[in-house]
């Protein structure tokens, strides 16, 4: 879980998604960071963007888990395990 910075250790941010940093749309940032993750908060409405390095794909041979995410069927609100 990852709380909000502002509005403290009772506030899970969302995720939103993740996104692959191609050297096409993102030429500056994938040169050092292979994935982007967008996370928010339902609270205060702040916006997290938190960069993988592109180093981490490389040297793991097995998948990484990009949606460490899950959906609680209660509310459809997305709980995340980082």
């Amino acid at each position: 879980m990852m709380n909000c910075w502002h509005c403290g250790p009772n506030v899970q941010l969302i995720w939103g998604g993740d996104h692959d940093l191609d050297g096409e749309d993102f030429p500056i940032a994938s040169q050092e960071y292979g994935m982007v993750t967008n996370l928010s908060c339902p609270k205060c409405n702040s916006f997290v963007e938190v960069y993988l390095p592109s180093y981490h794909f490389e040297e793991k041979k097995e998948p990484i888990d990009t949606a460490p995410c899950s959906v609680e069927s209660d509310d459809d609100v997305p709980v995340c395990d980082i």
